[in-house]
């Protein structure tokens, strides 16, 4: 799948080592519940209306119900999605879109390797003429076929240069582009987005390239202060994918830990991942519906009733 996490990293992120932080509110919180729960006021004032869709066609009903839902309760204006390799259109993301719904695209990584990279990027504004954002690959060195080529962020620099570039004399107003998305735990995210921005982001012009941040460890995205404090001060940075793999956690991060994205990392934007992530393997728990095959009597997690005020 899209994600590949171990479950005892957040086990002991979340619960474990963080147990303050996703204690329920002080008493004195009017927005508290008696009984300590997440309430949906809580809820609705620290979310994000942005989501995740994988672009799977058999869960297009659930999808097309559960954005609706959101849609009406305010809680959705935009989703990301994925545009793959050797697929002509996606008939999910044009569902989507047409449900007036702004698409966030993400180039696959399997695009990179292409040599022809600026008639690829042709193709993709060609196909997609609604998309006005398009993000350019995710996490892209550690994202990547179990065999096959592999990029270095110092290679991934000179290629997203060269689509920047390729966007602005050809496509000039097109479209906005987003980095591949750093890695909000560890040092890595941190030590590639500086190397980027060196080799790439500091020649760029902050109006038409945004800074893309995957976190899920809310806790050490603060090492990015001090770059986006600094060198890339003037660009826009959002938060691509978020969320915790555990459905009764789901609301508490909300609540909790997107004040810290927004605090630590300047974001405008945070996606939730995701909204369906399959219903078995490792983006299952991050899901706000499961079983869409059983559509219209699909499941929603806790944080999607909080959200729409769906039992």
């Amino acid at each position: 799948m899209f994600r590949r996490i171990a479950p005892f990293v957040f086990a002991c992120v979340f619960v474990g080592c963080q147990g303050d932080l996703l204690s329920p509110s002080a008493p004195g919180d009017p927005s508290s519940s008696p009984d300590g729960s997440v309430t949906p006021q809580q809820v609705a004032g620290q979310w994000s209306p942005y989501i995740h869709v994988h672009g799977d066609g058999e869960a297009l009903l659930a999808y097309r119900d559960a954005l609706s839902a959101l849609q009406r309760a305010g809680r959705v204006q935009g989703v990301r999605m994925e545009i793959r390799r050797d697929e002509p259109v996606n008939p999910v993301i044009r569902a989507v879109g047409a449900m007036g719904l702004e698409v966030l695209g993400l180039v696959s990584n399997d695009h990179l390797f292409e040599p022809d990279i600026e008639g690829v990027i042709d193709r993709i504004f060609s196909t997609y003429p609604e998309i006005h954002y398009f993000q350019i690959g995710n996490e892209v060195t550690t994202i990547l076929p179990p065999t096959g080529p592999t990029i270095t962020i110092e290679q991934y620099a000179a290629l997203f240069q060269r689509i920047y570039q390729h966007v602005q004399s050809r496509h000039h107003g097109r479209a906005i582009l987003l980095t591949q998305s750093a890695l909000g735990s560890g040092l890595r995210g941190p030590t590639e987005l500086e190397t980027l921005t060196a080799l790439a982001l500091v020649h760029m012009d902050p109006d038409k390239v945004i800074v893309a941040v995957n976190a899920y460890d809310p806790d050490a995205v603060s090492r990015y202060r001090g770059l986006l404090t600094g060198s890339l001060r003037a660009f826009r940075v959002w938060v691509t994918e978020s969320g915790i793999a555990n459905p009764a956690l789901q609301a508490m991060f909300v609540r909790d830990r997107y004040p810290q994205l927004r605090q630590y990392l300047r974001a405008e934007r945070v996606y939730w991942f995701v909204l369906w992530g399959a219903d078995s393997g490792p983006d299952t728990d991050f899901s706000l519906i499961r079983y869409p095959t059983r559509y219209p009597d699909y499941w929603k997690s806790p944080l999607f009733g909080l959200l729409t005020g769906q039992p």
